[in-house]
């Protein structure tokens, strides 16, 4: 059917009146009863009825937007006003003052809204947790409360020292007040690193074993592979065990000087020890007592030689070489005190020379004894470990052995 001419300006008007074109505006229901003659009301009365419901809809839209415009317009004369005092007398104190304190109070406000958001925040997620409803949680509780909110697996061990460190009350339970996924985080951060510190030494220790058992297979091989020890303790053994203390006796014949000049009496000993001396400088320019020096070593360095021999060489170069040690030690020092200008003087260094001549002289002395008698000369300390250790590339043919005190020369060995 065919609208009348006089419906198009109400279609217009409801347009301008903020209501979208083509929406059904409704007649009110006392036009759609009928009249009280039993007519129904004419199309022209439901246009006229629409039309004025269209336009008192646009003048409250007007009148809406008019007063929200007013209030912008308020603030912003209000937000000028305000500026305009701030600009006239910036450095107000009290002005100052008033505004800090505004601010402090609305930070205040604001800390403990976002508090007792994550207070309630706390409480529901706690809520959640709490899978028996007690109030509390416990170690599996929270096990599972770390998994849901964190994605982290932990063992009970770990769960249970996380009860441990959050309780804040001693009870061993978690209360709300006392949950916090942050310090959760960090204590799992913390025993991560502790565990990783653990676990690293674990493994040095374990390879420390490794290496250590490895090198005691090593040390166990050595002892069942070596030949068997040359045990031979006859004259010509004996006597070359005696000569061997000659180097060192010879050698320190020259700390003996003071002594020897100090006691006339004891000029033949010098004499009877010169004899030896002039043998071993047939070759000028020390090179006699380095070759002997050096035929020494590789005697004591052969296996199949007996024992007594090698112990008595070996313990007799070494002897040698803390004489000579001694005497670097003592030229250094007279160098250092002639520089300076105050030389040693000649009672302390002569007692001193005196002393360490002694001293060599009674461990050749000992030691000749006890290898013309055929026995190990082992009273001189390190020096004799040193030469016990020489002649333990051998096996003894008796039982009787310590090997544990010599793992230590075979380990450093070894490192080197």
């Amino acid at each position: 059917m065919a609208l009348s001419p006089a419906f198009v300006p109400a279609r217009g008007a409801v347009a301008g009146a903020g209501v979208a074109p083509g929406a059904q505006v409704t007649a009110p229901k006392a036009l759609k009863a009928a009249a009280p003659d039993g007519s129904r009301p004419s199309l022209l009365s439901f246009q006229r009825v629409a039309l004025g419901s269209a336009l008192l809809a646009g003048i409250r839209g007007i009148r809406g937007r008019s007063a929200r415009a007013a209030k912008a317009r308020r603030c912003a004369e209000g937000s000028r006003a305000s500026t305009a005092v701030k600009l006239r007398d910036p450095e107000d104190p009290v002005a100052l003052e008033k505004e800090a304190a505004k601010l402090r109070s609305e930070v205040a406000d604001l800390e403990a809204q976002q508090e007792e958001a994550r207070r309630k925040e706390r409480q529901a997620l706690f809520r959640v947790l709490d899978s028996n409803s007690d109030g509390e949680l416990d170690a599996r509780e929270l096990q599972k409360g770390v998994k849901q909110v964190m994605g982290a697996n932990v063992d009970d061990e770990t769960a249970e020292r996380l009860v441990k460190a959050l309780d804040v009350n001693g009870d061993g339970k978690i209360q709300p007040e006392e949950l916090d996924f942050n310090t959760v985080q960090r204590l799992l951060q913390e025993f991560r690193r502790e565990m990783q510190s653990k676990e690293e030494a674990e493994r040095t220790a374990a390879y420390a074993n490794k290496e250590k058992d490895m090198l005691r297979a090593e040390w166990d091989q050595f002892l069942a592979n070596r030949p068997a020890r040359n045990d031979d303790t006859g004259l010509l053994t004996r006597l070359g065990a005696f000569a061997a203390y000659l180097l060192p006796l010879t050698d320190a014949l020259r700390f003996g000087m003071f002594l020897f000049a100090a006691f006339p009496a004891i000029q033949p000993l010098l004499n009877l020890l010169v004899v030896p001396v002039l043998l071993i400088n047939a070759l000028p320019f020390g090179l006699g007592y380095l070759a002997l020096f050096f035929g020494m070593q590789t005697l004591a360095a052969n296996r199949e030689l007996p024992a007594l021999l090698r112990y008595n060489l070996r313990q007799a170069i070494t002897l040698d070489v803390v004489l000579v040690f001694m005497g670097l030690v003592g030229g250094v020092f007279q160098a250092i005190a002639g520089l300076a200008g105050s030389p040693i003087p000649l009672e302390i260094s002569g007692g001193l020379s005196t002393a360490i001549y002694l001293l060599v002289s009674a461990c050749c002395v000992y030691s000749m004894v006890a290898s013309l008698s055929g026995n190990y000369p082992k009273g001189l300390g390190p020096l004799s470990e040193i030469a016990e250790f020489q002649i333990f590339d051998t096996a003894p043919t008796d039982s009787e052995e310590d090997t544990s005190k010599f793992f230590k020369f075979f380990d450093e060995r070894n490192e080197k």
